[in-house]
C-alpha cells in the first residue's frame, strides 16, 4: 500500500467530515431505538460521538503498560484501495471539530 499525504487536506477534512456523519447517525438510530428522544437524545449523541473522535484522534490518552498510545487516522484510497491517504501534517484527526456542527446539522434536519 502506497502512503500518500495530501497537499492542503481537502479530501482528508471531507473524509473525516462524512466519517463523524456516519458516527454521529449511527450513534442517534441506537440511542432512539433505545427509546431516548429530545434534549437527552442530541446532547447524549453529542457527547458519545464526541468522546469517540477525540479518541480516534488520540485527543483523549490511551495508555499501554509503558507508553502511550495514539492513532494515526487514514483513508485507502484508489480502485484496489492501495493508497493510503494520511493528514498532510502526518498527525493524527481532528474529528471531534466537526461533532457541533454535524450534531446541529443532523437533528436540524429530522426537525424539518
Amino acid at each position: 500500500m502506497q502512503i500518500v499525504y495530501e497537499e492542503g487536506d481537502a479530501d482528508y477534512e471531507e473524509y473525516q467530515a462524512l466519517l463523524m456523519e456516519e458516527i454521529v447517525r449511527s450513534v442517534r438510530q441506537r440511542l432512539e431505538a433505545a427509546g431516548l428522544r429530545g434534549k437527552q437524545l442530541r446532547e447524549l449523541a453529542a457527547h458519545i460521538a464526541f468522546d469517540v473522535g477525540a479518541l480516534i484522534d488520540g485527543s483523549q490518552v490511551v495508555s499501554t503498560d509503558d507508553d502511550h498510545l495514539v492513532p494515526v487516522l487514514g483513508f485507502a484510497e484508489g480502485r484496489m484501495r492501495d493508497q493510503l491517504l494520511l493528514s498532510h501534517s502526518g498527525g493524527g484527526s481532528s474529528l471531534h471539530g466537526f461533532v457541533a456542527g454535524i450534531v446541529r446539522n443532523e437533528f436540524e434536519s429530522a426537525a424539518r
